[in-house]
């Protein structure tokens, strides 16, 4: 038998062969990782900033589609006569710039107006005028005009603090208002076949079947700072009871260009910005473009160079940025 008096092992030159081999290895691990992970990042950001562009210009082209909305009856801001308005002295904190829907301040003319590089960053701000989406209509038993309330078909829309429109839809009678500008005070829901609206100040006369019932809104879009308080910015909502919604975090900037008719054609002859507007009821479409950045920084290689309302910017940090567009036609201006 042969006895082994010795003890066989790796050798030193074995060993660092190994090593090597093992940090190339280790090396293309680590690479494909942090490949991986720049890319994921890089996507995740893109995919946020598309989905924040989209949710963003669908929520404003909404409001805007619904600008100058009156239901079926006629609106000419020059002859108010056929709309009797009771929200003056009546509405819980009355502030002309939000609730006068039928002669504005003269800072705000019109069912759409707009200002120029005055908000955050140079931003444009909107401010729009029309019905909700959505209507009810009257039901008997019908009130007399001095019963301060209106029976309609079931609606969760309407609620205390809203502001809505009573339009009579079929035959009139002459030098009696079309519709009344109400404020509600409260609303009944406990009878499941009909809902009871009580209002703030009586009606101007009794509305039957042939009246429907649109809720009417003043909405301000703008650019401010974000709630999160990190430095960031968004795109705000602001409707006329005061509360302020935060649509879209990252939104940078907002420029607005709207579409003139001069030739009363109903088709935009031209797009200027807000200041170069001669009268707010030409306008006939909006042409709205949004800058929005990624939440996170260090997204791209380096800083990203782009061009928003024709002028070219290279940005300090190196977020993704993308502009966003679309035209919006008032429906109730070319219809």
């Amino acid at each position: 038998m042969k006895l082994l008096n010795k003890q066989i092992g790796i050798s030193l030159v074995e060993v660092l062969v190994a090593l090597v081999i093992s940090l190339f290895l280790l090396g293309g691990i680590v690479q494909v990782y942090v490949g991986n992970k720049v890319t994921f990042k890089f996507t995740n950001a893109l995919a946020e900033v598309q989905e924040n562009g989209r949710f963003a210009l669908d929520s404003m082209s909404q409001d805007l589609r619904l600008a100058n909305q009156w239901g079926c009856i006629s609106f000419n801001p020059a002859n108010t006569t056929n709309i009797n308005d009771t929200l003056p002295g009546t509405h819980p904190g009355y502030d002309a710039e939000f609730h006068d829907f039928i002669s504005p301040a003269p800072t705000l003319p019109g069912a759409i107006v707009g200002t120029n590089n005055n908000g955050l960053n140079g931003s444009d701000q909107l401010t729009v005028r029309g019905g909700k989406p959505g209507q009810t209509n009257v039901e008997a038993p019908f009130t007399l005009g001095a019963i301060q309330s209106l029976n309609v078909n079931p609606t969760g829309r309407i609620s205390a603090g809203d502001i809505i429109l009573v339009a009579r839809c079929g035959e009139f009678i002459l030098n009696i208002p079309e519709a009344d500008i109400l404020s509600v005070s409260s609303v009944d829901i406990t009878n499941p076949v009909q809902t009871v609206i009580n209002l703030a100040a009586p009606k101007s006369q009794q509305f039957e079947n042939d009246a429907m019932v649109i809720e009417l809104q003043t909405v301000n879009y703008s650019i401010g700072n974000a709630a999160s308080g990190n430095g960031e910015t968004a795109l705000f909502r602001q409707e006329f009871n005061g509360i302020v919604e935060e649509l879209v975090e990252g939104v940078e900037d907002m420029q607005i260009l709207y579409g003139i008719d001069s030739d009363n054609d109903q088709f935009p002859n031209q797009y200027v910005t807000a200041d170069n507007v001669p009268n707010f009821n030409a306008v006939v479409s909006l042409r709205v473009m949004l800058l929005i950045h990624s939440i996170d920084d260090f997204v791209t290689e380096a800083p990203q160079t782009y061009t928003f309302n024709g002028v070219q910017t290279t940005p300090a940090d190196r977020r993704l940025r993308q502009v966003f567009t679309t035209t919006i036609a008032l429906r109730n201006r070319i219809g």
